[in-house]
């Protein structure tokens, strides 16, 4: 069985502050994580938009917070076998082979979060276990850090 088959992550696109500029950026987001080995990409993007090729795509109110793009996007994977979703925020920069540091760590580690290095977690990649997403999706605006405080963080060299 292929390593990516062993792992069926998902990818959750947070761009809900996206405009009408950021199409390109967010088909290259897709594209990097499907190359890192994502099963399944939902895109969280403003009322309006259309899906990039090979993603699913929730529509968020224009102005929305954050949690309300991550609560659209992880919604979508309640029926995936994914045990892990990948959180990846607009403006956070990282490329498919980055990414791929950040699941192969995750592979191996099986942590309740993990993040780069140095990274702040609402503002760059994230990984999340399937055991946390419920913790995540009702802990409101301060979710990423709750479940932080009270699982711990992996960090990541990448």
């Amino acid at each position: 069985m292929p390593a990516d088959q062993a792992f069926p992550f998902a990818a959750v696109i947070l761009a809900g502050g996206a405009a009408g500029g950021d199409g390109d950026r967010v088909a290259a987001m897709v594209q990097a994580a499907r190359a890192a080995g994502a099963h399944g990409i939902v895109v969280a993007v403003p009322r309006g938009w259309r899906a990039p090729a090979h993603a699913r795509v929730v529509h968020v109110a224009p102005g929305a917070s954050p949690i309300s793009a991550v609560r659209a996007g992880m919604a979508q994977l309640s029926n995936t076998p994914a045990p892990y979703a990948m959180l990846w925020p607009l403006a956070a920069e990282a490329d498919a082979q980055r990414l791929r540091a950040l699941v192969d760590d995750v592979r191996r580690a099986r942590p309740a979060l993990a993040a780069f290095d140095g990274a702040d977690l609402e503002r760059g990649p994230v990984m999340i276990a399937r055991d946390a997403w419920l913790e995540l999706m009702t802990l409101g605006e301060r979710g990423l850090a709750a479940v932080a405080e009270r699982h711990g963080v992996r960090r990541v060299q990448g």
